[in-house]
């Protein structure tokens, strides 16, 4: 199936709105504007074959340049010489010469008096390293091929912008509307609904499902949108599985989450649409450069660096933006745990050089005669005592992570038995004393 109509399929079967489709680049009419661009090129005596050796000589270029108010202004230029006219030209002077016995020399070219030439004088129409001016071919359908394309991405560009802006103003509300939902209860006596730890376990397969972006070493960065829906769904199935939505103690949060999905829904979308017309400019691009060998695939996109369409993935401000302002509203205990014993740092204990451990882990290291940070090897653990327990991060782990802290204590609390009266004061359900 050619590119062109498996476009327009893409196009209608992904259920874009149709404010996008209309603005989706337009491929059958630059495809339509291409082919005059290469009748064009014919009619002057450069056909396809001509010019990639005439390229290939640095006896012509093809240069996209841009005016003052950043437009491209495509322009084929030659060296005034013999081999360098069109054909038609090069043809009529080879036989006035051969007709001529007694001029055994070929006559000078003046391209001032050859129709539909013009000379590109000035430092700007300079060749490689050295003094000669160009001549510049005049084409016009170059100019409207190039002209419909920058105008198309100029489009795509603005409505980026605006669809940035609306999942922009969505996630500030689903941050704030979750932020209220998983806050933790108001003390022990006047307990409030929470749904704290639905979202904690929401949250934490969304951050292990990494949909738009991968951290792995092998395949880190943007997703493509392929993977991307992978990932999304392969999320949406844990969460059923676990069953996390039933779970849900507040009416709000089933309606939270499932704006969330339609966030990441849209943005899934997004990206899928940009992947899509990524692909039809480079088609066009590669096509133009196959039917008229002016070679514009490595030019065109610096020449069109300001496109933030082509050069940008729409996911990556977005996915920062949801990750700071609905994901984080959440804290998770990966980013509270102690490196040593990989449970959560209860009671914190803030060494001199700033990297935190569990009290009971730091008891250990000193007991056993440690001096060096296990973390940056500074000299600091002997040093550390009660002023070193971070008082105020004390308070927070036992608003935002009751479960873990309480679990915590009740382990120092074992191992502590352990420590005085051996290994039997640690289990309350072994063996027990038959002195008495």
């Amino acid at each position: 199936m050619k590119f062109g109509h498996a476009f327009l399929e893409a196009l209608a079967s992904e259920s874009y709105p149709q404010h996008w489709v209309d603005k989706a680049i337009h491929y059958r009419q630059l495809k339509k504007i291409l082919a005059k661009v290469r009748d064009e090129l014919i009619r002057n005596g450069y056909d396809p074959d001509r010019l990639h050796q005439l390229l290939a000589d640095h006896n012509a270029e093809y240069r996209l340049e841009t005016d003052s108010a950043s437009l491209l202004r495509p322009k084929l230029v030659v060296r005034p010489s013999l081999r360098t006219l069109s054909g038609t030209l090069a043809e009529a002077e080879a036989s006035r010469s051969s007709s001529s016995k007694s001029d055994q020399t070929d006559p000078p070219v003046s391209g001032c008096d050859e129709p539909g030439i013009d000379y590109d004088g000035g430092g700007g129409g300079r060749g490689r390293g050295d003094n000669e001016d160009w001549v510049k071919i005049p084409l016009n359908s170059d100019a409207r091929f190039f002209g419909l394309l920058q105008a198309e991405l100029a489009e795509l560009d603005s409505l980026q912008s605006l669809e940035r802006q609306s999942m922009k103003d969505e996630i500030h509300a689903l941050g704030d509307r979750i932020a209220r939902l998983a806050k933790p209860r108001k003390g022990v006596i006047k307990l409030s609904k929470s749904d704290l730890y639905r979202w904690r376990d929401i949250f934490e397969l969304y951050l292990a499902a990494q949909v738009f972006f991968s951290t792995n070493e092998a395949a880190g960065g943007v997703r493509k949108s392929e993977k991307a829906q992978k990932q999304l769904v392969w999320f949406q199935d844990e969460v059923n599985k676990r069953g996390l939505p039933q779970r849900f103690k507040i009416e709000s949060s089933a309606v939270a989450y499932n704006q969330f999905l339609a966030l990441n829904a849209t943005l899934l979308q997004n990206l899928q649409f940009q992947e899509l017309n990524q692909t039809a400019v480079t088609k066009i691009i590669k096509k133009f450069d196959k039917r008229t060998s002016l070679g514009v695939k490595t030019a065109f996109p610096k020449a069109m660096y300001s496109a933030h369409f082509i050069s940008e993935a729409i996911s990556k401000d977005i996915c920062a933006q949801l990750a700071r302002e609905v994901v984080s509203v959440v804290p998770q205990l990966l980013d509270y745990t102690c490196p040593i014993c990989y449970s959560i740092s209860w009671l914190p204990v803030r060494l001199d050089c700033d990297h935190l451990f569990c009290i009971r882990c730091m008891i250990q290291l000193q007991n056993q005669n440690k001096r060096f940070c296990p973390l940056c090897r500074a000299d600091v653990v002997q040093r550390a005592n009660e002023s070193h327990v971070d008082e105020k991060l004390v308070r927070y782990l036992e608003q935002w992570f009751p479960k873990e802290t309480q679990e915590k204590q009740r382990q120092n609390e074992v191992e502590r038995r352990k420590e005085l009266f051996g290994i039997y004061a640690a289990d309350p359900g072994g063996p027990q004393c038959t002195v008495m």
